[in-house]
């Protein structure tokens, strides 16, 4: 089926910057149904004087979905969302983590060695939650074991490094589990880091090897206590773009991939037997901008019931945003609501079905429509008006109570009524009681252990009144043992062939005669999903299909004790006994379409952190419950990798540049300050030499303080009319907001002339003030006298009530200046003082006129010796330090590598980029005020 253009028609995305460049405003057109009018989204951001992003508003919600407060280092101190609740760090002086408060109270602290290195963790009232121990100078220098870490402790056991390969990962290392149990793994890493070979707990080797380009083409396995090899990947080819296109497994299956030549997207995916028996054979087709909006199955055998022909090719319609609003395919049975791991289902009852999904205006899937023949449903999902959760809801059910549903982190607390979840201090998973017999007897349970954010032990436990079972599975590198309280040990050996993947059973002891070590190769679809399992002789195992969100549509099986055994499922993610699919960071609810808990990279993906690929299931996926990926690009482990550190080296890179960005700001604030102090100086010392100057002066500075009381006072006038029209209406509460709203009209003008006054240069002294040049006042007044007006308001106050506070005689005098006219106004006005506004003002003018006389008065007296050598010493160490700001603008310029910032402009695509300030523009101007001053100074000297 084609794309329906119509509905994408005039739906750009537009993102609207302010005059920094930085986006304010992201507005989305949004369209569902052909030819209607479409609906405006707008999601609303706001950066702060820095530039940092500090809000972000999706367009559902009247508050913020996510606030940053951030530091003087731009490390982030608080971050507040709707979805994940508050969290707080305080970092150290080097930015390290020094403690940390989470959502759910938790209160975290982390300890340091004199190399920054954490040694210990402690949370709320228990030391050492987790333990870092690292090698000195005395270790064995051939384990290349000095300055790396040995041993760590934590909640699940023990991880233990005894040797790391020279670039970097450990080759040998102990992993202890909670009950003692120890299990020693070995790899072999290449000059390159590639593995060559890996060791397991269990004794089974593994041996890859790559083309020269780095990529695999063999792998082989031994397992533990055996002579011979199984090859389980024979050769592999790669395209110019490193695209797989073509692979032999080790049971004979050979499987092709073609891409299109205009693009490189997948086209078509097949596989058959070495015999050329068809096992899968998918074509892709794209809409224009890459989502995939029919998948035809060539392999599949059409069938017929109850009047329906099923040929198994499959149909997606999407929405102007691109999220996924119609789905076709077939299934054997009737979808489900209730969680629970997936059945072999009746082919003989496979039929067509259409699923149709409606979004809230926060990008929440709302309601799924499954219409099949003789079985219609519909699943509705209620959202929190204040945030994201979601729960699953009915039509006539209460709505629901979301703050005993989730907890303050945002976990979900039930999987579903009586089924509890529980989760540790880290915000993973602990444990989900599956059958809660309320005390009576043991409960029906799976818990969860995890070290550094990945699990590492799973136990699921079931009860009777008589009789108890477990089933506990230990997860180790590239290897899971299971063990049943029957006394069945399995090892599940996870071999990489490339896409799709093979698993090796090993049982120490064959329950069923299904073979000590059982090759299973896995075919997938383009997701990763596990669609058919064959055995080494390329026989199936078993064949399950998915629904778009993952819910498994059908399901056959070869034996009923062999499919017991299939644990990977959707996504290439492992399924448990809750229905959830873990995929490292978080679990997924593939009957709800989203995630069970908050993004923890928060909104990496979007403001909605519980939507699940941003709603577009069949073209993205999901590697580690923290971002998605558009397909094709599915990452491999050394991707990922890839992927995180070119995201780190991204983010240093903006940090560099804000830094670079404000110092060269605040570098320029301060030449400009210095240049206007050191000019306001020569005219000053002419004062003091020329009567005319000196005149002409007092007259500026006279007339530019009436006219700033005269502007304030006519203001302020304005206002009183209104207090008293509003007095007249509602008494004295009128007068009095009278009052004060006559206070602040007239302080803000006042504030607001005195501002201009003073970039003009209209407000200096007459008489010279060898103080004004001193490199510590101008540095600290260069960083807010030529910011904003708000700032300079904030600051201005700020200096005049610490100048009060330190009990100075100036900081008195300004003081008196500011507030005793205020004072007597508030009075006169509260006493119905006849004309009050007047006096008010008179006083305000008298106070700052005496200032003036003071300063003319000074003015006419000779430079002191003093005052001369106090101004000569400042020039100097004014100097000095636009110097040393020189250099540590080159070495920001350095580490941001770059040769000049500022270069935006508005229509910069038109009129180009503007020349923005390079270390040559700014060592100009440095020149030209360190010019100013020498002229300056000499000036002095010669007074």
């Amino acid at each position: 089926m084609a794309a329906d253009s119509s509905i994408h028609r005039n739906t750009p995305s537009l993102t609207v910057n302010d005059g920094r460049g930085l986006p304010v405003r992201q507005v989305a057109y949004l369209r569902t149904v052909a030819d209607v009018p479409v609906e405006a989204l707008v999601t609303r951001l706001r950066h702060d004087i820095a530039g940092r992003l500090v809000e972000q508003q999706d367009p559902r919600l009247s508050v913020p979905n996510l606030v940053n407060v951030f530091g003087l280092s731009d490390q982030p101190l608080k971050i507040d969302s709707v979805d994940a609740g508050l969290g707080v760090i305080l970092p150290g002086l080097a930015g390290e983590e020094q403690q940390r408060w989470d959502a759910r109270g938790n209160h975290w602290r982390t300890t340091y060695d004199d190399q920054l290195r954490a040694v210990r963790r402690d949370v709320n009232a228990m030391a050492g939650v987790e333990k870092m121990t690292y090698a000195d100078a005395t270790e064995d220098a051939g384990h290349n074991l000095r300055g790396q870490m040995i041993e760590l402790e934590d909640a699940s056991g023990s991880l233990k490094f005894h040797s790391y390969a020279l670039t970097g990962p450990a080759l040998r290392e102990t992993r202890t589990f909670h009950d003692d149990k120890a299990f020693v793994s070995r790899r072999t890493f290449s000059p390159l880091n590639t593995v060559l070979e890996t060791i397991d707990a269990a004794g089974h080797k593994q041996q890859p090897t790559y083309d020269v380009a780095g990529q695999l083409i063999h792998t082989r396995l031994q397992t533990n206590g055996q002579l011979n090899w199984h090859t389980v990947l024979n050769s592999a080819q790669y395209n110019a773009d490193g695209q797989i296109t073509e692979q032999h497994a080790g049971n004979g299956v050979i499987s092709r991939w073609n891409y299109r030549a205009a693009d490189g997207r997948l086209h078509r995916h097949y596989a058959k037997k070495s015999s050329g028996e068809k096992l899968q054979d998918y074509e892709y087709e794209y809409d224009a901008v890459g989502n995939i909006t029919r998948i035809l199955d060539h392999a599949y055998i059409p069938t017929f019931f109850r009047n329906q022909l099923v040929d198994g090719h499959r149909e997606f319609s999407y929405d102007s945003l691109y999220r996924l609003i119609r789905a076709t395919g077939y299934s054997d049975a009737p979808p489900k609501d209730d969680p629970g791991r997936p059945q072999p289902t009746d082919p003989n009852d496979r039929r067509n079905f259409i699923e149709t999904y409606d979004y809230g205006p926060g990008d929440n899937l709302v309601k799924t429509t499954h219409v099949r023949d003789g079985a219609n449903h519909t699943f509705e999902t209620s959202i929190d008006p204040a945030s994201n959760h979601g729960v699953r809801w009915k039509p006539g059910d209460p709505p629901p109570e979301f703050a005993k549903l989730f907890d303050p982190a945002g976990n979900l607390l039930a999987l579903q009524p009586g089924q509890p979840m529980q989760w540790n201090l880290h915000g993973e998973l602990e444990k989900v009681t599956l059958v809660d017999r309320n005390g009576s007897s043991a409960n029906d349970e799976e818990c969860y252990g995890y070290s550094q954010e990945k699990r590492i032990y799973k136990r699921h436990e079931t009860h009777t009144t008589k009789v108890s079972h477990f089933h506990e599975v230990r997860y180790l590198p590239e290897l899971e043992i299971r063990t049943k309280d029957n006394g069945e040990e399995l090892h599940v050996i996870t071999l990489d062939i490339g896409p799709g993947g093979a698993r090796c059973l090993h049982w120490e002891k064959d329950p069923a005669n299904i073979g000590a070590d059982q090759l299973r190769f896995t075919l997938a679809d383009h997701l990763g999903s596990a669609v058919k399992e064959l055995d080494a002789q390329a026989q199936l195992i078993s064949e399950e299909g998915y629904r778009p969100f993952g819910v498994t549509a059908f399901y056959t099986k070869r034996s009923a004790i062999e499919v017991g055994y299939k644990t990977v499922r959707y996504s290439g993610k492992e399924m448990d006994a809750t229905s959830l699919y873990y995929y490292g960071a978080r679990y997924y609810a593939p009957w709800l379409g989203r995630w069970i808990s908050a993004d923890p990279a928060y909104a990496v993906d979007g403001l909605n952190m519980y939507a699940f690929v941003g709603n577009n299931p069949i073209a993205r996926v999901d590697a580690d419950g923290q971002t998605w990926l558009s397909f094709p690009a599915i990452e491999t482990s050394e991707q990922r990798d890839t992927r995180k550190a070119a995201s780190a080296a991204k983010q240093a890179q903006y940090q560099a540049n804000m830094t670079l960005s404000r110092a060269v700001d605040r570098h320029k604030k301060i030449l400009e300050l210095t240049t206007r102090r050191a000019q306001e100086a020569e005219q000053q010392i002419l004062n003091h030499q020329s009567a005319q100057a000196h005149g002409k002066s007092a007259a500026i500075r006279t007339a530019t303080h009436l006219g700033n009381q005269t502007l304030s006072y006519g203001a302020g006038i304005g206002l009183g009319a209104v207090g008293a029209v509003m007095g007249s209406v509602a008494g004295p509460v009128g007068v009095a907001l009278g009052i004060f709203l006559g206070f602040v009209v007239k302080k803000s003008v006042s504030m607001g002339l005195d501002f201009v006054s003073e970039r003009m240069g209209l407000s200096a002294s007459v008489k010279f003030k060898s103080s004004k040049l001193s490199s510590a006042r101008i540095v600290k007044k260069g960083e807010y006298k030529t910011m904003n007006y708000g700032s300079y308001v904030l600051n201005k106050f700020r200096a005049i009530v610490q100048g009060m506070i330190a009990m100075n005689r100036k900081g008195w005098l300004r003081g008196g200046k500011e507030v005793g006219p205020v004072v007597a106004s508030v009075v006169m006005k509260i006493t119905k003082t006849p004309f009050a506004s007047e006096i008010s003002a008179a006083l305000s003018t008298i106070a700052g006129t005496f200032e003036i006389l003071h300063e003319v008065a000074g003015a006419g007296e000779p430079l002191s010796p003093e005052k001369k050598a106090n101004a000569d010493a400042n020039i100097d160490g004014m100097v000095n330090v636009l110097n040393a700001s020189l250099g540590e603008l080159q070495n920001h310029f350095a580490n941001a590598n770059r040769e000049s910032i500022h270069t935006y402009r508005p229509l910069n695509k038109v009129f180009g980029s503007a020349p923005g300030d390079s270390m040559a523009s700014l060592a100009d101007a440095t020149g030209h005020t360190i010019a100013q001053l020498r002229r300056t100074q000499n000036l002095i000297r010669a007074a």
